[in-house]
């Protein structure tokens, strides 16, 4: 989600498109945090709660990486709006019933660079469909 440091400073990077992309296209949730402020808000589709703070707003996205070994997502379409960055994502992925595609979008509002609100807006009743199980940051608590 962003990169670690820029070489000539001490200061990570501002979070943007290019970051996501280079994120997703190889996930690891180890650098999840690093593009969070302290206070990250995720709404994440399915889940009644949005999760707050980095390590639960981690932990959505470990379970993702960690469900579906081998996916990644693309950003097909893109906008922005002040804070406001909108990306139309294709997952590729394998689940019980072979390979599948799936779209949703991301709605991430920034500050400071880094990423402080983010919606995932998707059809959970169509990734049970496409991957034969539930999202999985729905049983996280």
């Amino acid at each position: 989600m962003i990169e670690q440091h820029d070489t000539h400073t001490a200061a990570p990077r501002a979070w943007s498109v290019a970051m996501f992309e280079r994120f997703w296209s190889d996930p690891d949730p180890a650098l999840v945090p690093r593009a969070l402020t302290e206070d990250i808000v995720g709404y994440w589709a399915g889940r009644k709660e949005p999760v707050s703070g980095k390590e639960a707003y981690t932990a959505c996205i470990a379970a993702l990486v960690a469900g579906l070994p081998g996916m990644y997502l693309t950003a097909v379409e893109h906008a922005s709006n002040r804070e406001f960055t909108f990306i139309r994502w294709v997952m590729h992925a394998t689940g019980e019933h072979g390979p599948f595609e799936f779209t949703g979008i991301d709605r991430v509002r920034t500050r400071d660079g880094l990423v402080a609100e983010n919606r995932i807006v998707c059809d959970p009743a169509a990734f049970k469909a496409l991957a034969g199980k539930e999202l999985p940051w729905i049983s996280i608590a």
